[in-house]
């Protein structure tokens, strides 16, 4: 078992326990344990879920524009291959529900009932755990860990100011996807293949995050910070209609 796995799955492991507690918390007070997982469908969720797309999308493609600006990146035109696309957003998709259904559903919703409902400080903190599973991947450096616990934190606030996963989710993936499959970056030391672009990363590393990708770099980190602020914005702008705020009921 190489480090990674055996960091990841201590991490989970505890996500798991807490969630668990939690549930079992919910159970007892006859609270839904769905609406408290962030697993509920309400009218909101297919706009949380466009929402979370557009706004890392943006974010993304901020990130390329700059890192050319910069001279980081060389980029040419490549051949997109749409069924490799399709494929690889299946297992994206579904990396990125676990994900978030662990580190934030279970997790965050542990942490917070263990901390007395403080749900920010059990975002931090579950954000950093996060940052933690991934510094063991390829490439990986101090920076991109900082990236990675910012990115937790990201999804640890879409979770919390909403009440559920699907804002999240939505980021999670199109951070993803549009860096990898659709742009041709490298993800957190991965190179997924395809993309519309072939990208050559020139350095330095500080700057673009070469070898691990654009996670791994101070633009990348600032457009970490813009997401930060795009969320509870955008969570403002949509506070007019119901929902559950879960860091009242944590």
């Amino acid at each position: 078992m190489n480090a990674a796995v055996a960091v990841e799955g201590a991490v989970y492991t505890v996500a798991v326990f807490l969630g668990l507690v939690a549930a079992s918390r919910w159970r007892r007070q006859g609270s839904s344990v769905l609406e408290g997982l962030g697993l509920a469908i309400d009218r909101r969720s297919v706009i949380d879920i466009g929402a979370g797309l557009l706004i890392a999308t943006a974010a993304m493609i901020g990130i390329y524009v700059l890192e050319l600006v910069f001279g980081g990146i060389r980029s040419v035109p490549a051949v997109f291959d749409s069924a490799a696309a399709m494929t690889l957003a299946l297992f994206l998709i579904l990396d990125a529900f676990v994900e978030e259904f662990l580190m934030r559903g279970m997790l965050i919703s542990g942490l917070a009932l263990v901390l007395g409902g403080r749900s920010l400080i059990a975002v931090l903190i579950a954000g950093v755990l996060f940052g933690i599973t991934h510094m063991f991947f390829d490439g990986a450096s101090s920076l991109s860990v900082i990236s990675n616990s910012l990115g937790g934190v990201i999804y640890g606030l879409a979770f919390v100011l909403t009440g559920r996963l699907w804002l999240g989710l939505g980021l999670h993936f199109a951070w993803n996807f549009v860096q990898g499959p659709v742009l041709g970056f490298t993800v957190s030391g991965h190179v997924l293949g395809g993309g519309i672009f072939h990208i050559t990363d020139l350095g330095p590393s500080w700057l673009t995050g070469l070898p691990y990708g654009p996670e791994g770099g101070v633009v990348g980190v600032a457009f970490r910070f813009v997401i930060i602020a795009a969320v509870p914005a955008w969570v403002g702008i949509t506070s007019r209609l119901p929902r559950i705020q879960a860091a009242e009921s944590r």
